[in-house]
């Protein structure tokens, strides 16, 4: 081979070399980019839970008659609890519901500790009659007082 040729694939190599690094490069600020936009939204979602929820303990204040139902697990209800709430395990909502109030239109709101339980909860209160039943979301975004029991 003739030096020629070598210079020339030596400045090949080189090239595509330093194309790898910049591609790479390139690569890596995407992935940050990406990163940074996902912990974005997680904080806006995080910020609009804590929203839902704090409206819907106001909705609850605001609304005579209205009850505010705990369906976690009762243990966790123990360990701390939004003010005025009542403890309704969710494999039993429906008859713990009955018992606290059987009016089927009294306005109930209802939370958890991330909100799936409370929109599990409520759909089975709305099959059974309920016709003011809202899923408020979660404790997990809940930082306001807490009572322990």
């Amino acid at each position: 081979m003739n030096y020629l040729r070598l210079w020339k694939l030596g400045s090949a190599l080189v090239a595509a070399g330093v194309g790898l690094v910049l591609s790479a490069s390139g690569t890596k600020k995407r992935i940050i980019d990406l990163q940074n936009q996902r912990e974005t939204e997680k904080r806006n979602w995080e910020k609009t839970q804590n929203e839902k929820l704090l409206a819907g303990i106001q909705s609850f204040h605001d609304t005579a008659g209205a009850l505010l139902l705990d369906v976690r697990e009762k243990e966790d209800y123990d360990a701390g609890h939004i003010p005025g709430s009542t403890f309704a395990p969710l494999r039993d909502i429906v008859s713990a519901v009955e018992a606290i109030n059987p009016d089927r239109s009294t306005p109930i709101f209802v939370y958890c500790y991330r909100g799936r339980r409370s929109g599990y909860a409520a759909s089975m209160l709305k099959d059974a009659g309920y016709t003011d039943v809202t899923s408020i979301g979660g404790m997990d975004w809940y930082t306001g007082e807490t009572i322990r029991s």
